[in-house]
């Protein structure tokens, strides 16, 4: 193969490289879309058929959990009472949230509130257990710290706030929402072909490409 030959070879492979890279993102977006699926209309027939009885379904179990948008609630958040430790220790919320404390241990504990809103009236749980459950909704906004009597250092913290449910929102966001293509992996390697295309290209041009100084004597 002499140098024109490898140069159109090598360019075609380089060329070709470079339009499947860039062609990758185009269909997998495409793919994300579901504009290439003879299902999609059917899907989406069947969610707007589906949809009213479903968001009446979600709506009454809004309604139902006071977790509604016109409600107070904020749902419910759980914390262990292990052999002296509380878990998670921290927890912030939003106002109306259910906050459910579970003990899991075998030594007795208890929640004696060390601080709290001037607002509030929470009064814990002081008597002294191993096993059982106990709750409180908390509606007033502030800081409630707490302790368990027997076990100095054992402390726990409430925070609620109106940012909690922000926060989470945050938290839950998709990637795929995001519009980044499922097959990045495709263009990751369209990328490296080429690029390996091209420095062998440049090897053997540098090393054994014809010129009026590195030609072989008497070669025409």
């Amino acid at each position: 193969m002499n140098r024109r030959e490898f140069m159109v070879a090598a360019s075609g492979v380089t060329g070709g490289a470079v339009v499947a890279t860039a062609a990758t993102p185009v269909v997998a977006q495409e793919d994300e879309n579901g504009d290439d699926d003879p299902d999609a209309d059917e899907e989406n027939g069947d969610e707007e058929e589906n949809g009213e009885e479903e968001n009446g379904e979600e709506n009454g179990d809004e309604e139902e959990n006071g977790n509604g948008a016109n409600g107070n609630g904020g749902g419910t958040e759980h914390i262990e009472i292990g052999d002296n430790y509380y878990e998670p220790e921290s927890v912030t919320v939003e106002p109306g949230t259910t906050v459910v404390w579970e003990w899991v241990g075998d030594i007795d504990h208890n929640i004696n509130p060390t601080s709290q809103p001037d607002d509030a009236d929470w009064e814990g749980h002081p008597d002294l257990i191993s096993d059982g459950e106990y709750e409180f909704t908390f509606d007033v906004e502030g800081e409630y710290a707490y302790t368990c009597d027997p076990h100095p250092g054992m402390d726990g913290v409430v925070e609620v706030s109106d940012d909690a449910g922000e926060e989470a929102v945050a938290a839950d966001v998709d990637i795929d929402d995001l519009g980044i293509p499922i097959q990045k992996h495709f263009v990751g390697v369209a990328t490296f072909l080429a690029i390996f295309v091209s420095i062998v290209f440049t090897f053997y041009l540098l090393k054994y490409g014809e010129s009026s100084h590195s030609s072989s004597p008497g070669r025409k």
